[in-house]
């Protein structure tokens, strides 16, 4: 499975600044990068080494491409010169977003679409934060707090501009997603690491949770960022049952949802990955990231509460038993 990251932010944040550097180092070949306007990349010509229709192939192996289409295209597009022997294999994938797009309907295409399941698997969403104008973004934008909310990074851009107002705007970014590190980048000048977990089977998942125990209520949006955590084992039809109601009633609110489960008679975790109604295929791992073999979920979520959550699994749990 190929691993896709997304590079999300509101306009002007600074999403292709960062695309400009990252295309550049040498640690981003064999490595796809998918941008709405090719051209407002800016390639040096002196780094192509082939030019084809909308597609570029640079010296360290990175292959640009602008959207043709839609996503799905646009990647089964990619594969298929892959195998035809027009583009050399890529191992990951960067998809940059439009700044006004709302990311749900993007990580819904990765996560549920049949011809995009079989090859690629979403890996990270990073989202660029303006120092500069976020704040008044935040307010006025939905969209902006969304892709705030979603993200698994943020790098905020611009701060040499700012004027002394990171340090708020941190604060403002950890109300709406406590669960996301925070880095002030210049330039756009940000390690490929940044991006890339790996794939399932190689990523860290203890990011996931290093404010598990925290409930963050954003009260301007709505927006709550919290976790389930419960130590016993859980059958999986009851999980399974539960997730679904949750995604069938409410899943215009869950923004998303990430988490690995202790199920009864498996000896690895089951990782579960969701957003708003689509839920990606539960994979179960070898063994645990970590000491605490415990169920934890993060949701972030809009006007849902931990407390009505954990009630409802708990009744699936007892009609199960």
């Amino acid at each position: 499975m190929i691993p896709v990251s997304i590079i999300t932010g509101f306009l002007g944040s600074g999403k292709t600044t960062l695309l400009n550097h990252l295309v550049r180092q040498p640690r981003m070949g064999d490595t796809a990068v998918i941008v709405n306007e090719f051209g407002e990349i800016g390639i040096d010509h002196l780094l192509i080494e082939q030019a084809f229709e909308d597609t570029v192939l640079l010296e360290n192996g990175c292959i640009c491409c602008s959207i043709r289409g839609d996503l799905v295209d646009t990647l089964t597009d990619l594969k298929r010169k892959v195998g035809q022997g027009e583009l050399p294999p890529f191992a990951r994938a960067v998809v940059e977003t439009t700044g006004l797009a709302d990311p749900a309907p993007i990580l819904q295409t990765l996560i549920s679409e049949d011809r995009l399941r079989r090859d690629y698997a979403l890996d990270r969403i990073v989202s660029t934060v303006d120092a500069v104008n976020a704040p008044g973004q935040l307010e006025t934008f939905g969209e902006a707090v969304k892709q705030v909310a979603v993200a698994d990074s943020l790098l905020i851009t611009k701060s040499d501009l700012a004027n002394g107002g990171v340090s708020a705007l941190q604060h403002r970014l950890g109300e709406i997603n406590a669960n996301a590190p925070i880095a002030a980048i210049e330039h756009g000048k940000a390690d490929p690491s940044v991006l890339f977990s790996g794939t399932t089977a190689q990523r860290d998942f203890s990011e996931w949770f290093d404010h598990a125990h925290d409930h963050h209520h954003d009260a301007e949006s709505g927006i709550n960022s919290f976790a389930i955590v419960i130590d016993d084992p859980l059958p999986w039809a009851a999980v399974k049952a539960w997730l679904e109601t949750v995604a069938s009633l409410r899943g215009c609110d869950l923004l998303r949802v990430k988490g690995l489960l202790n199920i009864s008679g498996r000896s690895g975790p089951v990782v579960v990955h969701g957003v708003q109604h689509v839920f990606h295929t539960p994979v179960e791992l070898r063994e645990w990231p970590d000491a605490a073999r415990t169920t934890r979920i993060v949701f972030i979520t809009r006007g849902l509460e931990r407390t009505a959550l954990e009630n409802a699994l708990f009744t699936y749990v007892a009609e199960a038993a």
